[in-house]
C-alpha cells in the first residue's frame, strides 16, 4: 500500500467494517481535517476520533464509492458517492469531492466538500 489511491482504498475498506482503531492508524497526530467546508476543522486524530465515533452513531449501512479520482504527489482528488441510512431512517446517496494529502503514508490533510444539507430531505 505505497500510492496515495491504495492507502485510501484500504481506509474506505476499513471504514466500511467500522473498526476504529484502524481507521484511525491511516491518520498521522496532527492531521487536520475539514469534514465540511466552512466548518471547523478537526485538528489531530483525537477530535477526529470524536467526530468518527459520533458519525458512526447516527449513520448505518454505509457505502463509499469512489467514482473518479486524480493523484498528484502524495495528494489524491476523488469524487464519489457516499450511501447510507440516517438516524431518521432514511436512504442517503451523497455525493461528494474531497482532496486527501498523504505524508509518510498517514493523511495529514483532507478536505471534502459537498451540499451539508441531507440530499433525501424534503
Amino acid at each position: 500500500m505505497n500510492t496515495p489511491i491504495q492507502r485510501l482504498r484500504a481506509l474506505m475498506a476499513v471504514s466500511e467494517t467500522r473498526d476504529k482503531a484502524g481507521f484511525l492508524s491511516f491518520f498521522a497526530e496532527d492531521v487536520e481535517y475539514h469534514y465540511h467546508v466552512g466548518t471547523r476543522p478537526l485538528i489531530g486524530r483525537d477530535w477526529v476520533d470524536k467526530f468518527i465515533t459520533r458519525y458512526w452513531a447516527n449513520h448505518s449501512a454505509t457505502k463509499w464509492t469512489l467514482v473518479n479520482w486524480a493523484e498528484n504527489g502524495d495528494m489524491v482528488l476523488t469524487e464519489g458517492i457516499e450511501d447510507y441510512v440516517n438516524a431518521d431512517g432514511v436512504s442517503v446517496s451523497h455525493p461528494y469531492m474531497g482532496i486527501i494529502e498523504f505524508r509518510d503514508g498517514k493523511i495529514v490533510a483532507w478536505r471534502d466538500y459537498f451540499q451539508m444539507k441531507d440530499p433525501a430531505a424534503a
